[in-house]
């Protein structure tokens, strides 16, 4: 019989169960291993994948969501990165957008950039900033069944939401397509023709 701690949630793991859910949804990625995924598990036209922008992908999406209030955004950012602007959390906070996700994909390190260890290793906890913020569905998971359960309300229910992923550190099994100015054109593409879609 195994017994100790469960072992970690993986990000491709996380990924691949928020990609079985995906329809007409605009899916954002931060600057490298959350792109990496997608563009292995679920490379489709409406994902915006923010190369070398890094602490830019929330309020990248958060500006999404704005623009297109019928359309249900999600955001794939890293702990890292959103420490870069904690700042968002208050403009997502204030600005409420109900079909705004941000999920933050929690490893403890700056992965692309070597490992090096979080804020989120130690004290920091990136639901409990958010709520402070004025996020009110800001919360933790940390396996597979909570994951579900999150994904669940996502697409059931209005947001803003924050989602703060424990998962385990480890690099994307992929590179990135060099054609950045190509996907990024596919997407604007793809976004203006998403029809638009009256909300209740």
């Amino acid at each position: 019989m195994t017994t100790g701690t469960p072992a970690k949630l993986t990000r491709a793991v996380a990924t691949t169960l928020l990609a079985e859910r995906l329809g007409n949804e605009v899916v954002v990625t931060n600057l490298g291993q959350a792109s990496m995924d997608m563009l292995r598990i679920a490379d489709r036209p409406l994902n915006c994948y923010t190369y070398g922008a890094m602490g830019q992908c929330s309020s990248i999406g958060l500006g999404i969501a704005v623009a297109r209030p019928d359309a249900r955004v999600i955001c794939l950012d890293g702990d890292g990165s959103l420490l870069m602007n904690l700042g968002s959390l208050c403009t997502i906070a204030n600005e409420a957008p109900r079909n705004y996700t941000l999920v933050v994909w929690d490893n403890e390190v700056h992965q692309t950039t070597g490992g090096q260890p979080t804020a989120t290793a130690a004290r920091a906890s990136l639901a409990a900033i958010a709520r402070g913020a004025g996020v009110e569905k800001a919360f933790e998971v940390r396996t597979e069944p909570e994951l579900r359960q999150a994904y669940d309300r996502v697409f059931g229910e209005d947001g803003p939401f924050v989602i703060d992923v424990k998962i385990a550190a480890g690099k994307a099994e992929f590179c990135f397509d060099p054609d950045v100015i190509g996907q990024s054109r596919r997407f604007q593409k793809a976004l203006a023709a998403l029809p638009v879609q009256a909300r209740g």
